[in-house]
């Protein structure tokens, strides 16, 4: 009851204009802590734990087959530019697709560790040696990030060429 009485004599004492400014004040806060998460949100979606080379040598034209496993701590709009460096130094842009993609834990959202093969097609122009396959991963997790700039995380596979990545064979 006289929690009650305190509200009323509260609202009493405040006006309309008041109560437009008070409020308007609280979504301008609750909005700039809104802002300043998504600034601060640089985390990538996604750790790749492992990735395994499961045709360390590749014809050109051939399909170079990696493993992956990853942990998906969120979801995320994600775009993905892959490439393939020659022996010569040319970069090539490969078509890819991907293989037998699971969860390692069944759950919904999918997020959490997973397990999934990339297959990657060399092109027929990649000349005969040892080559090198970068990807860059681009995420857009919210709106701060879709309207500046995504998180980018180029990924060089640096333990995969040092077990000869793929050596195109005539």
């Amino acid at each position: 009851m006289i929690l009650r009485r305190s509200w009323n004599a509260f609202w009493r004492k405040v006006d309309v204009p008041v109560a437009t400014v008070f409020i308007t004040a609280a979504l301008a806060g609750v909005g700039l802590a809104v802002l300043v998460s998504s600034a601060l949100d640089r985390d990538p979606p996604i750790a790749f734990e492992q990735a395994t080379v499961l045709t360390p040598e590749v014809p050109q034209g051939g399909v170079l087959d990696i493993q992956y496993i990853v942990v998906q701590s969120r979801l995320c709009a994600a775009t993905v530019e892959r490439f393939v460096t020659d022996s010569e130094g040319t970069v090539h842009v490969p078509s890819t697709y991907t293989v037998g993609r699971r969860a390692l834990i069944d759950a919904y959202p999918p997020e959490g560790r997973e397990s999934y093969q990339r297959s990657v097609t060399v092109p027929l122009a990649a000349a005969v040696g040892k080559a090198r396959y970068d990807a860059c991963f681009s995420y857009v997790c919210n709106l701060w990030q879709k309207l500046t700039a995504p998180l980018v995380e180029p990924r060089r596979w640096n333990s995969l060429s040092r077990r000869r990545l793929h050596r195109w064979s005539r």
